[in-house]
């Protein structure tokens, strides 16, 4: 009984298995109901689609939105600059002489001049002892005459005296400038190319200058080096003549070391011993009460183009 339920079971099995085959190739099948062939009405599957459809295009809006045009900054400047002020060919405190050329001294010798700066004034008792005070400069003998004007209460924009060759080299180094040559010193005194006679112009000295000669009469001493206004040279160089004679770095002659000194003192009292051409004598190592110092230097790279 158990082996013809077998039977039966794997007989029925067989059918369903033929059946699920000639069904796929669309056989007829059993339980009832016709199936209509293909072209007989029925319709074919179709195959799944296996890509996504690509989105419709889009259309431009009838009304597209008004952007704001984009308006450009600006642009940014720098802050608008004065222009620069020229550059003074010469350190504060001194005064700049034009080059050229000319006919030096008694003897007019031809000399030629290159621009250079020189002091409005004679170095002061006041700017030698902070020159001391600074190690570069000494004060041996700053007081060697009764009219030394070193560490004297009220001489202190009094002309510097009682220098030798040597320390007022010292001064002017010490200050970043040089003494004058004995051509460049009466070259700035005449005015240049004017040729004066004395540094004020061509009339005989009178009040312009610190001398023996004037209503003051015999001095016993210097004066302020900003003393006398009216003895200014054409460039403002005060105290050219007179007040004390000024070291240059010139030699007297070939025989000896004797420098040549500038611009007479306040003890000379003749009109012409105040001539810009009228040199002095000293000595490298002398001293006095009416020697002192103006230094020069040259003038900026702008200033000489």
């Amino acid at each position: 009984m158990k082996a013809l339920r077998l039977l039966t079971f794997g007989t029925a099995f067989l059918g369903f298995g033929l059946a699920a085959a000639f069904g796929c190739g669309g056989g007829a099948q059993e339980g009832g109901g016709d199936v209509k062939a293909p072209g007989a009405g029925a319709t074919e599957a179709k195959p799944a689609e296996t890509t996504a459809k690509a989105d419709p295009p889009t259309t431009n809006d009838p009304e597209p939105a008004k952007t704001a045009a984009a308006t450009p900054e600006p642009a940014k400047t720098a802050d608008a600059k004065p222009p620069e002020a020229p550059k003074a060919p010469c350190p504060e405190g001194m005064a700049f002489v034009k080059g050229g050329s000319y006919k030096m001294g008694f003897l007019k010798n031809e000399a030629k001049i290159a621009d250079f700066c020189f002091d409005k004034a004679e170095a002061t008792a006041k700017e030698y002892e902070a020159c001391v005070g600074s190690k570069k400069c000494n004060d041996a003998f700053a007081t060697c005459a009764p009219e030394a004007t070193y560490k004297k209460q009220g001489k202190e924009d009094h002309p510097m005296v009682c220098v030798d060759f040597q320390q007022a080299i010292d001064y002017c180094t010490a200050q970043g400038k040089r003494l004058p040559s004995d051509e460049e010193w009466e070259w700035a005194a005449r005015g240049g190319e004017e040729g004066r006679v004395y540094p004020w112009g061509n009339e005989p000295p009178k009040d312009q200058l610190c001398w023996s000669g004037g209503k003051e009469g015999l001095l016993k001493g210097t004066c302020p080096v900003a003393a006398h206004p009216a003895g200014a040279s054409k460039d403002g160089l005060l105290g050219m003549a007179g007040n004390v004679f000024e070291w240059t770095t010139s030699a007297q002659d070939a025989k000896t070391k004797d420098r040549v000194g500038r611009g007479a003192s306040w003890r000379d009292g003749i009109p012409n011993m105040f001539r810009v051409e009228r040199p002095g004598r000293f000595q490298v190592t002398y001293r006095c009460g009416f020697l002192g110092i103006r230094c020069a230097t040259a003038p900026t790279e702008a200033a000489s183009k």
